[in-house]
């Protein structure tokens, strides 16, 4: 058999990498592991993936792009470098146009189908572009081919029917007592006899009806306070509050109108072409009983049943062979996303609604039906998302890349996806400056096994109770969650967890009742800390220290040292946001963008700052000997200690430290963070401001991109949470980290879409693996 020989890294000193070595074979499948920030992504994307995108990019026909483009990695060495694709989780495509349809492009093959069977049986002459929704002339007039609407709300409007009027139980009219707002409705109230200090709940529904919907447009004299703090007499014209929304909606294409109702809206399928972002002309086409809109809504199971359908429905045609090519195309797609277990997905489900996991697979389902070889592939975390039992379809795809003559090098945690690797590389011992080391390398274990015991089921006095929940796939569904326990949400990808997660969430926050019949017991819970893997920032400008809210604190200590009081210098100027102190030809990011025609943007370090963000006056400063830009460039770790006398900036940093964080350096942009990074900084965040009882804190899968260690130091926070009088709620799929610590589970169990949204078990974690219609009682035969 022929070797293929390997990619040969030689002295690798991105980052924290201490100059190693090493090798990953080629149309091999090689697994990154080590604890949180090691140095995986230093070796992956720092070094191998940068060093390829500087190759392509400057080998490019005439090197449109200029000739150095990027810097070369820290690396001495890298040779049998394939063209790498990132296939990451970090994906910020927040266009509501793109949908799983376009991504894949099903949505183009589907189009063509239907002008293929329109051109035929009606002599039209249309094209694929006619039943797209971006086409000004197919597109529905009213939503312009987005399928919403923005709609008033009345709960938006009355979010809390318990005040009083005077209190600001309309919204609409809530200001201080000298507003115009609270004039215009003491006005209204004294004109129609209405007691202000009435609660919401209480008035009748003539009363409601002359604050909300009133036609009439009435003229009062009032006396209010400006802005700047002068009085002034004015002559208003008044309707309800909902009509004159709902006026100042239709205006609501110019920016200063929707900015100044966008708490009152909420987006709704549009009322028009209901959802379907089509004219009426364009749905009158049908193919085999349903218009191009019907099958963009069906489960993309469903739609490669209707593919099949019409291929005999159309059997006889003249067309058929043409046909036959386009469904054959369109369900190769298709059984490539459902064996990635997203078939309960739709092709006109919106890509900014989709979890990161979902979005990879997405990805990785479209490249096994790509026809380019010899490409290096570089997956993060691809496990991200997926149930325990589910892991296996992850495994079968990435094989089926490395089968097609491609490399696969992939960042995972997950015991189950590291043992199908051919390679597995170890660093660490730690993370941070002290990691960056080869720890072990080699074949993985092949006999790999969850150790887990069922902890002892604790009784709990109290329960908060759903009842009656309707959201999306859920119907009808009745949950519970123990006060000051710990409450695994669990079940396969689409069973509705996440649809769950929304309904308590809401409910909670806004104390009312959200698409559920009933909340028991809700006073029990205080606050709401949702802490999920949404990025914190999606810009150079956004930084680790900016989000944990402490810049301005250290800003003020620059600005007292004795450099800066000598050459003038303020605050302000150590900002990285204004004019002053910062370099102006990177704005203080210390990296300037650059825009590639056809391919992602790029960013290489300022040419003017090196990269230090500050002009040479401000870096002058020194506070206990570091530099604003030292500051930033300095991990959490090292830089802690010498802010021990400053109370706030110190509590905050160590909660980082706890969580094991410690490796992240302040200035670090935070758009090259993972999600799981973004997860834990923002509990770091909320530990740092205190931790208080009768809360509940709710997180999404907090041991995704972490190892063993790493969850170890999790587990003492959360128990720590749980000691001081606090309730969790996790969705979580690690079955280690749920037999360990779970008090409590609901279990969706082990269908998605349509067939789930059922709880099939809620109780201690025997009761729910011992359910035989649990997403957890295939471990029963691991024993």
């Amino acid at each position: 058999m022929e070797m293929k020989g390997n990619i040969e890294i030689k002295k690798a000193s991105s980052n924290n990498l201490k100059g190693i070595s090493v090798n990953f074979p080629l149309e091999k499948f090689t697994c990154v592991t080590g604890v949180s920030g090691c140095g995986k992504s230093s070796l992956v994307y720092d070094t191998i993936y940068a060093e390829s995108q500087r190759n392509f990019l400057e080998s490019l026909s005439g090197n449109m792009y200029g000739q150095k483009l990027m810097d070369k990695p820290n690396v001495e060495s890298i040779t049998n470098l394939r063209p790498a694709l990132n296939v990451s989780q970090n994906y910020f495509n927040t266009n509501p146009r793109s949908t799983v349809g376009t991504i894949t492009d099903i949505s183009y093959y589907l189009r063509t189908v239907f002008a293929l069977v329109s051109n035929y049986e009606k002599g039209t002459n249309y094209t694929e572009g006619t039943f797209s929704p971006n086409n000004p002339s197919s597109c529905c007039r009213f939503c312009r081919g987005l399928g919403e609407e923005y709609v008033i709300s009345e709960e938006s409007v009355v979010p809390d029917k318990n005040k009083t009027l005077a209190k600001g139980a309309i919204l609409y009219y809530k200001g201080k007592d000298n507003s115009v707002e609270y004039r215009t409705l003491e006005a209204v109230c004294d004109y129609y006899g209405i007691d202000i200090n009435k609660k919401y709940s209480d008035l009748t529904k003539k009363e409601k009806e002359i604050l909300l919907y009133r036609e009439s447009d009435d003229i009062f004299s009032i006396k209010f306070r400006t802005p700047k703090g002068r009085y002034k007499q004015k002559d208003i014209h008044s309707k309800g509050a909902l009509v004159e929304l709902e006026e100042q909606r239709e205006n609501i294409d110019q920016a200063s109108v929707f900015a100044s109702i966008s708490k009152y809206l909420v987006k709704q399928p549009c009322s028009h072409c209901m959802g379907s972002r089509l004219d009426e002309k364009v749905l009158e086409i049908k193919v085999n009983k349903k218009n191009i809109a019907d099958v963009e809504k069906l489960k993309l199971e469903d739609v490669l049943t209707w593919c099949r359908d019409t291929v005999n429905a159309y059997k006889t045609f003249q067309i058929k062979n043409q046909l036959v090519q386009l469904l054959e195309v369109i369900s190769n797609k298709l059984q490539k996303l459902i064996e990635l277990k997203v078939g309960y997905l739709s092709l006109n489900r919106s890509i900014p609604t989709l979890s990161g996991g979902e979005v990879q697979r997405i990805r990785i389902a479209t490249q096994l039906t790509c026809s380019l070889k010899g490409l290096l592939y570089i997956l993060d975390e691809p496990c991200k998302g997926l149930h325990a039992r589910d892991i296996g379809s992850v495994i079968s795809a990435t094989k089926q890349l490395v089968e097609d003559s491609n490399t696969v090098i992939a960042i995972e945690h997950n015991k189950q996806y590291i043992s199908s690797a051919d390679k597995v590389i170890e660093l660490g011992p730690v993370g941070g400056p002290k990691g960056g080391y080869i720890i072990t390398e080699g074949a993985p274990k092949k006999d790999y096994s969850y150790e887990f015991d069922y902890k002892d089921a604790p009784q709990f006095m109290d329960y908060i109770e759903f009842d009656g929940i309707n959201y999306h796939n859920i119907i009808n569904q009745s949950v519970s969650i123990p006060v000051n326990g710990i409450t695994c949400v669990t079940g396969v990808s689409g069973s509705g967890k996440s649809s769950l997660i929304k309904v308590v969430s809401e409910s909670l926050r806004s104390n009312r009742s959200f698409c559920c019949e009933k909340i028991k017991k809700r006073s029990l819970i205080k606050h709401v800390e949702e802490v999920d893997q949404k990025p914190i920032g999606k810009t150079p400008r956004s930084t680790v220290i900016s989000y944990l809210g402490i810049y301005d604190e250290i800003r003020n200590l620059y600005a007292e040292t004795e450099a800066a009081e000598i050459n003038g210098l303020t605050a302000s100027d150590f900002s990285m946001n204004v004019k002053g102190g910062r370099c102006e030809e990177c704005q203080g990011t210390g990296f300037k963008k650059i825009e590639l025609t056809y391919l992602p943007d790029t960013y290489i370090v300022c040419p003017s700052c090196e990269g230090r963000r500050f002009n040479e006056l401000v870096l002058e400063a020194k506070y206990k000997g570091y530099s604003i830009d030292g500051i930033l460039d300095a991990t959490i770790s090292d830089i802690i200690d010498i802010f021990n006398d400053q109370p706030n900036i110190y509590s905050k940093l160590q909660c980082m430290i706890d969580i094991g964080l410690g490796y992240i350096k302040l200035g670090q942009m935070s758009m090259n963070l993972s999600g799981g990074e973004a997860q834990r900084i923002k509990l770091a965040k909320a530990l740092g401001n205190g931790v208080h009882s009768n809360n509940i804190y709710i997180l999404d899968e907090p041991t995704s991109g972490l190892n063993d260690k790493d969850v170890e130091k999790l587990e003492k926070i959360l128990f720590e949470l749980k000691k001081q009088g606090n309730t969790i709620l996790i969705i979580e799929h690690n079955p280690e980290f749920v037999m360990k610590n779970a008090d409590y589970v609901v279990d969706f169990g082990c269908y998605g879409g349509d067939e789930g949204g059922r709880v099939v078990e809620q109780g201690s974690v025997k009761q729910v693996v011992n359910n035989k219609l649990s997403s957890w009682n295939y471990l029963l035969s691991k024993e």
